[in-house]
């Protein structure tokens, strides 16, 4: 069976949402008062069990008559799908509860795991009502019930069912079977274990049933790995299943779901603490892990100084140590100032960062780049850079140099606001150590992952400010002379060049309608950097918030643009789209599978592709080993790719990965590619290392 063509990860929620209101709208017309109805693929019954008493509880049941080869979904329906929701119409003095979910079946639709139910099925839900309730009224119920349907595709459907409790017929033989397909409790104690890779799920009880297969479903999702098979361990005096968790999840600290062990039964595990999970004092081993990481965010800040997306803003440094003379106190303030404004900046992206994913967001390292307002924004900062460094008008060289005040106050805001752009820009790389590093921050609490994402800001600021702080190199800066006027001129190129790169970005997420937008926009820039100096300053203040206004709209609407057309065949180079699907069907097939995780404006993807992936000498090797060749493009943001991206330790790309023919887990590929390291990369993978 294939994967489904239907998108159904949560993030595709709200595209699933806007299916479910076109169908009811369609269906509205069609709605007929009726305990039943029946739609293409499934048939709907409302059944009651036994006659209102008021101040009683009385059960109904929703039984779902599913046609063959479909499914529907349980309360957690695993790796995809959604679970059946019901919207209930009750009369005063009737409230309803829950749903009482049967035991659900394991369903593989190629390599994606869902929980859900073939055939038959019935949800109940109990029903009570109040004691001064009229005996003998009419009690009419009315529910709409929606649910998703799926095979090789999904499709999601709904009914309304509608029943008078008092004057349906009771069937309490649906109750006798349904009720047994619900899991039962435990006979005896529960607890579990956090113990490396899993979470060991202990039973103790009076008598230890025999095993052959073992299976556990959990309420919520990163809890267990839904897809390998949990290992037991029985004894005397406990059951011990071992449920592996997903890489690089939270653990949390309680458990709950459905242990399902086959022909001894299922059995409802309902919020068990794990033992060894959640905040932990003064834990050696995580302390240490916290500090590798801190030490490789460092090295990893280092190495990004000399990243290609770097190189522009080091001229820009280069400017700003020129323009001080060579005094020392100057150089040593704006040395500090540019420090706290590297710092200042790394906060705040991990704040970002730790927020977006804490309210359910998938994002990851660079994420700001994801967004078109934002690379223009960034581009026309560049623009407006270089013409100030050109000479076209004159304002002091930061970022929040746009007022008189900061030219009057010296160069400390302007090296503060230079350390921010720096970072900002510099966002589009990833260094050495610096995948590991942010992958790991990104699964900590808050204060560990601020320790790493603070350590990467003081290894990329540690060069600048090191350099203020030494005498001797210092001592090596020439004195002020004409020949500054020229570097200065000079250093609006590597400007205007960030500029051109970032509207080829652009490009890639917007089409060639954004590449439009931004060529104008920056056309006005240049025209109100060189009109609004001009003027007197009502009039010259008018035209540049009038102008800054006019360059909002702009942006606001390159928001709106629509998405280019996702890659449907392959590339130059012969990549096609990934998805986890094509990964494992590569596999079946015999192929070894390579895995390029990359986007537009990651300077280092590019770099790799040109010097490692795209030469003669890798072309061969790929050609020769028959290897599938799939491109994850993260150049907007995709949820899917985000969490592959999370599986491995990872915030952010570049990644590769290089899969062996015939299945099992893929070889991590370094971060900077060598045409050396992908072809014996691809030698081994051939011999079958």
């Amino acid at each position: 069976m294939t994967r489904p063509a239907f998108p159904l990860r949560r993030a595709n929620l709200f595209n699933l949402i806007a299916l479910i209101v076109l169908s009811a709208v369609i269906m509205s017309g069609k709605a007929q008062a009726a305990d039943s109805a029946k739609t293409e693929r499934v048939e709907l019954s409302l059944v009651v069990e036994s006659a209102p008493k008021p101040g009683n509880t009385i059960w109904v049941a929703f039984i779902q008559r599913i046609r063959p080869h479909w499914h529907t979904y349980w309360r957690n329906a695993g790796e995809s799908g959604l679970p059946t929701t019901i919207d209930w119409t009750l009369p005063p003095g009737v409230e309803a509860g829950a749903i009482v979910w049967p035991t659900p079946q394991r369903i593989d639709v190629g390599p994606i795991v869902n929980f859900g139910f073939e055939g038959e099925v019935a949800l109940l839900v109990p029903l009570t009502l109040s004691r001064d309730m009229p005996v003998g009224a009419k009690l009419p119920v009315s529910a709409q019930v929606s649910w998703l349907v799926c095979e090789e595709i999904c499709i999601p459907e709904q009914a309304q069912v509608d029943l008078d409790l008092n004057a349906a017929r009771p069937e309490p033989d649906a109750f006798v079977k349904a009720r047994a397909a619900l899991p039962k409790s435990w006979p005896g104690q529960v607890s579990a274990q956090l113990r490396g890779p899993n979470i060991d799920l202990i039973l103790r009880g009076p008598n230890q049933p025999t095993l052959h297969r073992a299976y556990f479903f959990p309420d919520k999702e990163d809890v267990v790995e839904p897809g390998p098979k949990p290992k037991w361990k029985a004894t005397s005096s406990a059951l011990t299943i071992s449920l592996p968790r997903p890489v690089q999840s939270t653990v949390p600290e309680r458990l709950s779901g459905v242990l399902d062990l086959g022909g001894a039964g299922a059995f409802e595990i309902a919020d068990v603490a794990i033992s060894g999970a959640g905040p932990k004092p003064a834990d050696p081993d995580a302390v240490v892990s916290v500090v590798q990481a801190a030490l490789f965010a460092f090295l990893g800040g280092l190495i990004l100084n000399l990243m290609p997306c770097v190189l522009p803003i080091l001229s820009m440094k280069a400017l700003s140590l020129t323009q001080t003379g060579g005094d020392r106190a100057e150089l040593r303030r704006d040395g500090l100032f540019y420090l706290f404004g590297v710092l200042a900046c790394f906060g705040a992206i991990a704040g970002t960062l730790l927020a977006l994913k804490a309210g359910g967001a998938a994002i990851g390292w660079g994420f700001q780049l994801q967004s078109p307002p934002v690379v223009l924004v960034l581009a026309l900062l560049m623009v407006a850079i270089g013409l100030n460094l050109s000479g076209l008008f004159e304002v002091p060289l930061s970022l929040a140099g746009l007022g008189q005040d900061l030219t009057q106050t010296g160069g400390g805001r302007g090296a503060f606001f230079t350390g921010v752009l720096a970072v900002l820009v510099a966002s589009p790389c990833t260094a050495p150590f610096m995948g590991a590093a942010l992958g790991f921050a990104l699964t900590q609490p808050a204060p560990a992952a601020f320790a790493v994402f603070l350590a990467l800001g003081a290894g990329f600021a540690a060069p600048f400010t090191g350099l203020a702080f030494s005498p001797a190199l210092v001592g090596l800066i020439p004195r002020p002379g004409p020949w500054m006027v020229r570097f200065k001129e000079f250093l609006a190129f590597p400007m205007f060049a960030t500029a051109i790169w970032l509207i080829w970005v652009l490009a890639q997420q917007t089409g060639p309608g954004g590449v439009m937008v931004a060529l104008s926009a920056a056309l006005a820039v240049a025209f109100l950097c060189w009109i609004v100096p001009k003027l007197a300053a009502p009039w010259g203040q008018l035209v540049a918030v009038l102008g800054l206004c006019l360059l909002a709209f702009v942006v606001w609407q390159v928001e709106q643009a629509p998405e280019p057309s996702s890659l449907t065949t392959q590339d130059k180079n012969g990549f096609l789209p990934w998805s986890l699907a094509a990964v494992a069907q590569g596999q079946a097939d015999g192929r070894p599978v390579f895995v390029d995780f990359t986007a537009a404006w990651c300077v280092t993807c590019q770099v790799n592709e040109r010097v490692a992936l795209a030469t003669d000498e890798v072309r061969a090797k790929m050609i020769e080993g028959n290897v599938l060749l799939l491109k994850a493009d993260w150049t907007r943001n995709d949820p899917l790719i985000t969490a592959e991206l999370a599986r491995f330790g990872r915030a952010g790309v570049p990644l590769y990965l290089l899969y062996p023919a015939g299945g099992g887990e893929p070889q991590v590929l370094p971060q900077i590619l060598t045409p050396g390291i992908v072809a014996t990369a691809l030698v081994d993978v051939g011999r079958g290392r």
